[in-house]
């Protein structure tokens, strides 16, 4: 019997079916996973430069503190009779704060009064002796013109009259000494009652009726003016030079979150202290509603220049290398570093007055190292 022969690819044809079988289980694909181009390009966050309305600005921080604080002390030593004031009243320039205790000022004032009388009623007499001793005098010079009358006894009335003037006087002297001890009286008598000499709020009351008060002892009130507030702080060198009096400021206060307040720069030290090199600076904030309160903390933003529909970038997009400032500027899909001119920043953005166009692609953060030349896919932010 005669055998058949298969033709070869049906003989093949199994081993290839195995082999095709054995390749698949093993996840062998012909198809690449990635381009080479793809898996060479470095993965970079970047941002394109943009224009906007910039405003550079100085920020300082502290305490408010009042306009003005005064202590409401006893000129004399003495008891309190009454105190009109309680913690946190409003008062105004001239308001009683409290009253001494006056019956041994109020006998003074009296005793003053009768003496200034005393010393008057003694002018009269002196007056009036002094009128006597002239009209004596001019009958003596006619008596002894006439020589009925010998020169002694002219002398005598002419020495009468001078001594009559000299009691004038010294009733003259008297009156005036006795009119100033009413006066005294009466200035210690005021001094029983004691005023505000500023308008403000009463921050402290240390004394109750009845408590003897006098040099040593604290003040019976004390008076702050917060009809506006005071914040100083220092500042370097760079900073003073960029500031000028009368620039306007905003204030926020911790307390009281997401409202602002306008002030004004007031103040700037002509000269630098010599302990941390700073200038000292002072800003006034208006406080016609009472709302701010002394001590809070504050922080305040003064404006130091604008610069309207300026080319910008983040901050952080720009950094120095080899003395320039420079960002890394993505061209295609390659990085290059661009010098640039840097003007006015803020917190969060820079100006750049040359070395980009607007659209340009930077990396967002050229503190990372990235060297020139290098392939990347940017990633816009």
């Amino acid at each position: 019997m005669k055998a058949h022969r298969l033709p070869v690819p049906a003989l093949l044809a199994p081993f290839v079916l195995a082999l095709a079988a054995a390749t698949s289980g093993c996840g062998y694909s012909a198809q690449p996973s990635a381009r080479p181009a793809e898996r060479d390009r470095v993965a970079v966050q970047a941002v394109k430069a943009a224009v906007a309305d910039l405003e550079s600005a100085l920020e300082i921080s502290g305490s408010l503190a009042p306009l003005s604080r005064v202590g409401v002390t006893a000129k004399i030593p003495g008891r309190l009779e009454h105190v009109a004031v309680r913690l946190g009243d409003r008062v105004s320039a001239g308001s009683t704060i409290a009253r001494l205790e006056r019956r041994e000022v109020d006998a003074q004032v009296d005793a003053a009064a009768a003496s200034v009388a005393v010393a008057r009623a003694g002018l009269a007499a002196a007056e009036a002796a002094l009128d006597n001793a002239g009209q004596e005098v001019t009958r003596a010079r006619a008596l002894f013109e006439k020589g009925a009358l010998p020169r002694q006894r002219l002398d005598a009335a002419e020495t009468a009259a001078r001594a009559a003037a000299a009691q004038v006087d010294l009733a003259k002297a008297t009156v005036a000494q006795a009119e100033a001890a009413e006066r005294r009286a009466h200035e210690v008598l005021r001094d029983t009652t004691l005023v505000s000499p500023v308008a403000g709020v009463i921050v402290e009351r240390n004394h109750d009726p009845g408590a003897l008060v006098g040099r040593g002892e604290p003040p019976v009130a004390v008076v702050a003016d917060i009809s506006a507030l005071r914040l100083e702080a220092g500042v370097s060198e760079l900073d003073a030079g960029r500031l000028h009096v009368g620039a306007p400021v905003t204030v926020e206060v911790a307390a009281r979150p997401g409202d602002r307040f306008a002030g004004r720069l007031t103040a700037i030290a002509p000269e630098v202290d010599a302990r941390n090199r700073h200038f000292r600076i002072e800003v006034l904030v208006s406080n016609p509603r009472g709302e701010l309160l002394g001590g809070m903390y504050a922080v305040a933003r003064i404006v130091t220049g604008t610069a309207p529909k300026a080319l910008t970038v983040p901050r952080e997009a720009v950094a120095a290398r080899d003395g320039r400032q420079v960002v890394f500027r993505v061209v295609g899909e390659t990085v290059r570093a661009v010098p640039v001119d840097v003007g006015l920043s803020d917190v969060r953005r820079v100006q750049i007055l040359s070395g980009l166009g607007e659209g340009d692609v930077v990396l967002a953060d050229a503190r990372h190292t990235v060297a020139d030349g290098t392939r990347v896919k940017a990633i816009l932010q």
